[in-house]
């Protein structure tokens, strides 16, 4: 299972992402840190992989090896993070308050609620921006909200109308919005999968746990099971492109004192089984989570896990060229369609794949022809293709 080699500058960045800290995160820690050659290029590693905080608190296990620059770098980024998880609790809280005011329930997932769950605290997380789950028939009074407070759609969803909008809520997942004010980007999501197939029953109305954040703003988020399961997935549809998102599920499954082996069966339930498989071998793999032998054993033995896992490192460790960039795409929706299995989710996935936002934006049909967006994808991405093109 040792599979791809892995960059020195990126074993640190892993072993520093290592939780909680104990002996053997600080040997991985200088065994790794005595082969960087280059501290600049592990700088930009942890950048990429938006673990700057993580790795700022457990660099110092390094010892003298590391640069009094690098750490200097790390500790001016870290205040940076650390303003913006302020601003963003600052908007967490003034959002709950309008939506309450609109009688509108939502879960927050992953962000502050999730550092708060795996670390104790949101000051080693880096969070980009405020992902709000909200039930399907909330979705347009959640918008109308967020417009009334400064949100607006961000590209390609610039625009909206109410035909355009029914089309989104029945193909797509979530619309991203932004105000100039906060600089703070929020997804507002009606559900919690593309393929609805892999997280099924998981929605904004399902079982909740309550979360108290630093400041005391208590939010809801996602039950631990179906957050372990929910995480998987999302990773997953990411080829866990981001250190960070692993680092995080692995720190909650270790904080919570999870039974792994519970977790990976919910999982399964829901159908998330193969994404939670690959998340399970990537963090033995890069992290060390120690798996009763019979759950490793059925994970290493299944083809489509251990491809999976290959995939996952080599999305890790590889930042496509901009002359690659149309080949990661293919290779990423490929790789969708092997995080399930059945009927029901080869024709959920097919269906994801055939309609995407920028279609709806261009054309805005009502639901009568709605069989024609399948039909018009190929063309409307040539057109789009073709006028980038001739503005170069």
């Amino acid at each position: 299972m040792s599979g791809r080699t892995l960059s020195s500058d990126f074993l640190l960045a892993a072993a520093c992402c290592r939780w909680p800290a104990s002996p053997a995160r600080d040997a991985a820690i200088g065994a790794a840190a005595a082969q960087v050659g280059d501290w600049e290029a592990f700088l930009r590693v942890i950048e990429r992989h938006r673990v700057v905080g993580l790795v700022h608190d457990a660099l110092p296990a390094a010892g003298p090896i590391v640069p009094a620059a690098v750490s200097a770098k790390l500790a001016a980024r870290l205040k940076n993070i650390a303003q913006r998880n302020r601003l963003l609790l600052e908007e967490l809280s003034l959002l709950q308050r309008a939506f309450a005011a609109a009688g509108i329930e939502f879960l927050v997932l992953k962000g502050p609620a999730l550092a708060q769950i795996a670390y104790g605290a949101a000051t080693c997380k880096q969070t980009r921006d405020i992902d709000l789950l909200v039930a399907p028939d909330c979705a347009r009074a959640a918008l109308q909200v967020l417009e009334r407070h400064g949100y607006a759609p961000l590209p390609p969803a610039v625009g909206l109308n109410d035909m355009q909008f029914a089309a989104l809520l029945r193909y797509c997942r979530e619309i991203d919005l932004a105000r100039p004010a906060s600089k703070l980007p929020v997804e507002l999501q009606w559900r919690a999968a593309d393929n609805p197939t892999l997280l099924d029953g998981i929605d904004a109305r399902s079982p909740a746990q309550r979360v108290t954040l630093a400041d005391g703003l208590v939010v809801r988020t996602l039950a631990a099971d179906d957050l372990f399961a929910y995480l998987c997935v999302h990773g997953a549809y990411h080829s866990w492109s981001r250190l960070k998102w692993l680092a995080d599920l692995n720190a909650m499954l270790h904080t919570t004192g999870a039974d792994v082996t519970s977790r990976y069966r919910h999982a399964q339930r829901v159908g998330a089984g193969l994404c939670a498989g690959q998340a399970l071998l990537l963090c033995r793999r890069l992290f060390g989570l120690p798996l009763p032998d019979a759950l490793a054993r059925e994970l290493e033995t299944n083809r489509r896990t251990s491809k999976l896992l290959q995939i996952a490192l080599r999305a890790m460790t590889e930042r496509p060229a901009a002359h690659k960039r149309m080949r990661a795409v293919s290779t990423n929706v490929h790789t969708q369609f092997l995080f399930g299995e059945g009927w029901r989710f080869f024709a959920a996935q097919c269906r994801a794949v055939a309609v995407g936002m920028q279609d709806i934006m261009t054309v805005a049909l009502p639901p009568a022809l709605y069989f024609l967006y399948p039909l018009l994808r190929l063309p409307l991405w040539l057109l789009r293709h073709l006028r980038a093109g001739l503005r170069r």
